[in-house]
This record gives structure tokens, C-alpha cells and sequence, in this order.
């Protein structure tokens, strides 16, 4: 096959335009629409008409025409990053919000899901309190946590959603969103509003619908865990329950519920999830009617609310505290919850913290994985052929190469949010629709705690790599201030160099006979797309750009597949491959 490839001294980000030009106010989609048509804000949308509910799985165009076309409620999602028990991985709630929100999202009909917030408070950082006392768990100060809420809402708002809703998957997250909401409804007034939906975090009643479907537990095994959110979580990815594993270990049950047959289970699971959109669906449009958030219910009791069984004890009593208790239950409930029992699963071999339980951190770090990759990507436009969730494809298939490359870390959860220009007055990729935009002090509060969250579990070395030019700053000066605050005890690192490849590092398109051809002006490139395609074909809209022959960019043809995805894979070995040699370098500087 022969390719085409632009390339320069950034090997792949996509085809800038210089920002010496005057800026036309009718270009979009992260290029000046003098340069191509599709960067024009009118022109209409070359490929099908997007399936998904995701923000992050549409383009520019997509989001515009959703928005056009009525959908105009958009869900912010709310999970978090803690330990519960030996079974379920610390991304539990993000597991359940991926099936819940799409769910939602499709029984309204009118909505779309914005990226999963996966950071959440779950106690004091330092010194550790709350889940913050077991491996794997991020939190963010609450100050940080409103922050961000508020400049997500904000940047929604000013693309033209009129109504603004959250929801939680965990208790910490309630307060918080109810706070926000409450105050950029009154900020908002007629423009848009912003409703925190509470009931969404009702356990108690799916546990009472499920039992009439015949899901009734046993007692309690005191874990932070229980049948309605492990097969919640197991709608989205057995996986995320460790289902292959505890079933071949003769360990697939919690609170005297076997979820071993996986068609029974998966049945269960759809009714959890259809009850659960059909709810939070109605809640919501109640929301919308009311103007706001609704007056806060009354907390009910019940099986599975938060997904916490009853880790608390006998008659709600919590014993006593525990110096050894971890896993989010406490250690005299179950030894499960004890911090020196063993793993009974196997080891982890994944490298993102999301997809590991608190026992696989803990004993990741005991076997010396003790540098942690946090990694910052962002929601802009891309084209018309590249989602917006452009950079969080790339580095969910580069974090995980660099990884293996090192030997010795993992990756945090992927930062979808980032600065990507003014929210208000709207500046930079803010002009175009779908993008999402924090303020500066806010990226930079969201990663000095989750850097915070790693060293205080001893991670000793937490390097930032930024997908996306306008994050390098902002990890530079976390990572200064981090490194004097810390001395000795830990390491923080900004890889720049990831994002802009060294002089002395391989051009992969370029060493494979790949020729560049005249720019179609796009802010895309035939290195970026590739490397998005290593995590998902669909990000780059590869079926339907192949079937309307569409699936070139700069010259370049990605119609084989094959091929397409070896050069993918080609490429982010090679920035794997130097950012490792990088990290090790600037360790090894500091000791």
C-alpha cells in the first residue's frame, strides 16, 4: 500500500493552522474555514448520523446536529476511584455509570452523556481518611471537585444545552452537585438550567424492584459490594467483577447471590439497568418541570445503597476503627477487608488502576510498580472525522504501551477535561461545539490532588504526560510545585516530550516509505488517526468513511485496515518507547 503522510516536528498532532491568521468567526472544528470546507460552522455533515449518546464518540459536527436537532439535556456522570472488597475493580462506579447513562440518555431520548467524571472526593488526601486509606483510591478536595463540575456545566451551557443534569454513582458525590447545581441555576437563570438529580443514588429501591424479580441476597458478607451493583457493573464488562476468575476459583457469589451463570446474570443485570434509566428518566424530566433540583428526599434504607452492603455492621453500629481495615468494609466484618490478607484471585495484568482491586494495587506496589503515568487528553474538535474525545483514544492506547515499556508502573485513569480555551467570551476550541473547557486553576487543583492521591499510597514517582499542547503548562508547574513540596519522598515528572517528539527520535511513517502529500487543512493527520485506531476503529468513523470513500487525510489512505492498524501500533510503541527512556532518565536525575 502507498501512504502519505504530512509529518513535522510535532510526529502527531494534527495539522495546525498558524495562529497568525486572522481568525474567521465562521471556522469550527479546530481549523479556519478558509482552509477547508469542513471547518466552515455551516457546512453540513459528510458521514451518517451518529448513533452513540457519548460526547466523547461524536465529532464536532455530530454534536452540532444533536443539539440542532433537539438534544439538548446532557447528563454529566459522576463515579470515582476506591477500593470494594477483593472482587470489584476501584472503577466500579464508572462501570455502572457507562451502562446507566447511555441507558438514560436512550429513554429520553432528547440527551446526551458527557465523559464520566472519574475523580471524586473519597476522603481527606493527607492525612488519608475515608477510602483514602486503601490502595487504588483517588479523591479530589471538594473545592476541586466544584470546580470542575462548574466549568463542565458552563462549557455545556455554552453550546447550546438548556438543560444540565447530574448524577452520582457514589455518596460523596451528592452534596457537591447538589451545591453546584443550585448555584449555576441561579448564575444561569433563563439561559439554562442545571439539576442535580438525587434519586439516581437510590439503591435501596432497586434492591426492593429487584427482589421482586426474584434477586434476594442472603446475609450480608460485610463487603463493599452486593448483587445489585456487581451485576450492574457486569452489564458494562464482566471483567470489572473479575468474572472468569472468581467463577474458576469456585468464588462467584456475594451476599448469598452466585452470579456464575453468566446468561441469568446478564439477565438480571438488563433488568437493573432498564429500572434504573426508566427512574432516573423520570426524576429527570421532573427536574426540568420543577426549574431544578428537586427538594432532597428523604434517605431510605435498603439493600446495596452505594453499593455498600452492610459493611457496616450489625443494627448500622460501626465498630470501632481498625488500624488494618481496608477494602472499604471493616476488617472484624470480613478478612477481606484486613490489609495483610492475601489476594484470592490471581495477579492483575492489566496497567490501568480503574480495571485493578484494592489488593492488586497494594500488591502491584509491593512487587516495586511504584511509578504511576497520569495522563491528560481533552474534548475538542477534531475535524470531521476524528471524535472529540481525539487525544483520550490515543492515550488509552499509548499510556498502557508506555507501561509495559517501564516494567514497573501503571496508569491513573485518563484526564478527559482539560483547558481548551475560554469558557465565557468563548476563545480557542471552546468556538466549536462538543468541546470542553476547564479553567486553568482548576486542571491544574484536579492534578496536583490526584498526584497527591498516588504518593500518599506509595507510588514514588508520578509522571504527567499531556496529549494536547495547551496541558504541558499546566503539568509543568503542578509537577515544580509538587517536587519542592515533596523533597525526597516522592518524584513528580512532566514528560513534554511525549507530546512533542525529540530530534533524535524515530519518524515511524516516514522510516516506512510513508510520503506526505499537500494538507487537507484539517486539525487531523494521517499519524494521529492511526494511532486512535489502535483503541478503537470507531473513533476515527473508519466503517462509514470507508464505505462513503472518505478515508483519506493529507493523502493519506487508512481503508486497510490492516495495515492501518500495524502502523498504529508501530507508532505508539515508538512514543512509548521514548517517553520511557525519558521517564527512567529524569528518575534516575532525581536520586
Amino acid at each position: 500500500m502507498r501512504t502519505i503522510l504530512a509529518f513535522g516536528a510535532v510526529l502527531l498532532t494534527a495539522t495546525a493552522v498558524s495562529g497568525q491568521q486572522q481568525r474567521d468567526p465562521n471556522s469550527r472544528g479546530g481549523g479556519q474555514c478558509a482552509d477547508n470546507v469542513y471547518n466552515c460552522a455551516d457546512t453540513p455533515n459528510p458521514l451518517p448520523e451518529a448513533q452513540t449518546v457519548w460526547l466523547e464518540e461524536m465529532t464536532w459536527m455530530d454534536v452540532r446536529d444533536a443539539v440542532a436537532a433537539g438534544k439538548t439535556t446532557v447528563i454529566i456522570p459522576t463515579g470515582g476511584m476506591e477500593p470494594n472488597g477483593p472482587w470489584l475493580v476501584t472503577g466500579k462506579h464508572n462501570y455502572v455509570l457507562r451502562a446507566n447513562c447511555d441507558a438514560i440518555a436512550r429513554t429520553l431520548g432528547n440527551a446526551l452523556c458527557a465523559p464520566i467524571v472519574k475523580l471524586v472526593p473519597e476522603g481527606s488526601i493527607d492525612p488519608p481518611s475515608g477510602h483514602m486509606t486503601s490502595p487504588g483510591t483517588m479523591s479530589l478536595r471538594q473545592e476541586t471537585f466544584e470546580a470542575m463540575l462548574t466549568d463542565i456545566a458552563h462549557s455545556l451551557k455554552m453550546h447550546g444545552f438548556e438543560n444540565i443534569i447530574f448524577i452520582g454513582d457514589s455518596g460523596g458525590n451528592q452534596g457537591g452537585q447538589r451545591t453546584v447545581a443550585e448555584t449555576l441555576n441561579a448564575r444561569f437563570g433563563n439561559e439554562a438550567m442545571v439539576g442535580h438529580v438525587q434519586s439516581y443514588y437510590d439503591y435501596g429501591s432497586v434492591g426492593r424492584y429487584m427482589a421482586t424479580r426474584g434477586l434476594e441476597g442472603g446475609e450480608g458478607d460485610g463487603l463493599h459490594d452486593d448483587p445489585v451493583i456487581t451485576l450492574n457493573m457486569f452489564y458494562t464488562d464482566p471483567s470489572s467483577v473479575r468474572y472468569d476468575e472468581r467463577v474458576a476459583a469456585g468464588l462467584a457469589e456475594i451476599n448469598g447471590v452466585s452470579i456464575a451463570d453468566r446468561v441469568a446474570s446478564l439477565d438480571l443485570a438488563r433488568e437493573i439497568v432498564a429500572f434504573r434509566a426508566g427512574a432516573t428518566a423520570e426524576a429527570i424530566q421532573e427536574t426540568i418541570a420543577n426549574g431544578g433540583t428537586l427538594p432532597q428526599p428523604q434517605r431510605q434504607g435498603g439493600a446495596g445503597r452505594g453499593g455498600r452492603g452492610r459493611a457496616g455492621g450489625a443494627g448500622g453500629q460501626r465498630p470501632a476503627p481498625d488500624p488494618r481495615t481496608m477494602g472499604g468494609g471493616q476488617c472484624s466484618a470480613n478478612e477481606y477487608n484486613c490489609s495483610d490478607t492475601p489476594n484470592p484471585l490471581p495477579e492483575a495484568t492489566t496497567p490501568w488502576l480503574e480495571e485493578m482491586t484494592w489488593m492488586d494495587v497494594r500488591d502491584a506496589i509491593a512487587a516495586g510498580k511504584t511509578t504511576a503515568i497520569i495522563s491528560t487528553g481533552g474534548m475538542e474538535p477534531n475535524g470531521p472525522w476524528l471524535v472529540t474525545g481525539k487525544h483520550n483514544y490515543v492515550l488509552r492506547a499509548n499510556c498502557p504501551a508506555i507501561a509495559r515499556n517501564l516494567g514497573n508502573a501503571i496508569c491513573a485513569p485518563v484526564l478527559e477535561y482539560v483547558p481548551e480555551g475560554n469558557i465565557e467570551r468563548q476563545s480557542g476550541h471552546m468556538a466549536s461545539a462538543g468541546t470542553i473547557s476547564l479553567r486553568q486553576e482548576t486542571f491544574e487543583a484536579v492534578l496536583t490532588d490526584a498526584a497527591m492521591s498516588l504518593k500518599q499510597h506509595g507510588f514514588e514517582n508520578i509522571v504527567f504526560i499531556g496529549d494536547s499542547g495547551g496541558n504541558q503548562s499546566g503539568q509543568e508547574a503542578v509537577a515544580e510545585r509538587l517536587n519542592a513540596a515533596w523533597g525526597s519522598e516522592a518524584g513528580a515528572h512532566h514528560i513534554g516530550e511525549y507530546y512533542r517528539r525529540p530530534a533524535n527520535a524515530p519518524n515511524v511513517l516516514q522510516d516506512q516509505g510513508v510520503v506526505s502529500g499537500e494538507s487537507d487543512g484539517l486539525h487531523d493527520s494521517a499519524g494521529i488517526t492511526m494511532n486512535m485506531m489502535v483503541d478503537d476503529i470507531n473513533s476515527v468513523r473508519w466503517a462509514e468513511r470507508v464505505k462513503t470513500d472518505q478515508a483519506t487525510i493529507n493523502g493519506v489512505s487508512i481503508a486497510n485496515l490492516e495495515r492501518s492498524l500495524e502502523l498504529g501500533r508501530m507508532l505508539s510503541e515508538a512514543r512509548a518507547q521514548w517517553t520511557s527512556d525519558l521517564i527512567r532518565e529524569r528518575i534516575a536525575a532525581r536520586r
